[in-house]
């Protein structure tokens, strides 16, 4: 059993690899059976919807782990800024892995009908529902002004995923930096209306 469990998640771990470099359309099985040292039908047994399931697991995998992360930021102690910070510095420190994000968005065109809406979901509920649940509950407090908290969330993970510390500089004080600059830049964007 443990080497099945092997051959999955080195077939899962490749698969995104390659998703990432080179998009759904540039991965094929053969590449990945070759890739992981098992023939093309070992794939198969380990996922026999083939090429849309392996992508499924992908997908699946990468939701669960970044929602993981989302929510240890999240229970943060402290004020709304101190979340932020949490979050954006997940993202600044490179913790989600963007580029596989947005390649898993661009294959989903890809799949049926059922699969796109089981990838959507999953996202959703678990990367943009509990930020925008925290963002509902800023504009109840009166923390953040009278705005769609779908929006003010979208904004806010789509302003913190743009966050990379320089090439030449990945410390953690540039990270923190970052991060501080991306939840200041949020928080006096959307705060609410001083007289």
């Amino acid at each position: 059993m443990p080497r099945q469990t092997d051959t999955r998640a080195r077939a899962r771990d490749e698969f995104a690899r390659r998703l990432t470099d080179y998009g759904y359309l540039g991965v094929s099985l053969d590449d990945i059976a070759k890739a992981v040292d098992v023939k093309k039908a070992s794939l198969y047994h380990h996922f026999p919807g083939g090429k849309p399931a392996l992508f499924m697991e992908v997908a699946d995998h990468y939701t669960r782990e970044a929602s993981a992360l989302l929510q240890s930021a999240l229970a943060t102690p402290g004020t709304l800024r101190d979340k932020l910070l949490a979050l954006a510095a997940s993202y600044a420190e490179g913790t989600y892995n963007s580029a596989l994000s947005n390649q898993i968005y661009y294959a989903i065109r890809h799949l049926e009908d059922e699969q796109r809406a089981e990838v959507s979901h999953a996202y959703v509920r678990g990367l943009i529902q509990p930020v925008t649940d925290l963002m509902a509950q800023a504009v109840a407090t009166g923390e953040l002004r009278e705005a769609d908290p779908g929006f003010l969330a979208t904004a806010f993970l789509e302003l913190a995923a743009t966050v990379r510390p320089p090439e030449d500089d990945h410390t953690p004080a540039s990270a923190d930096r970052l991060a501080e600059d991306v939840v200041d830049l949020f928080l006096r964007g959307a705060g609410p209306d001083t007289p």
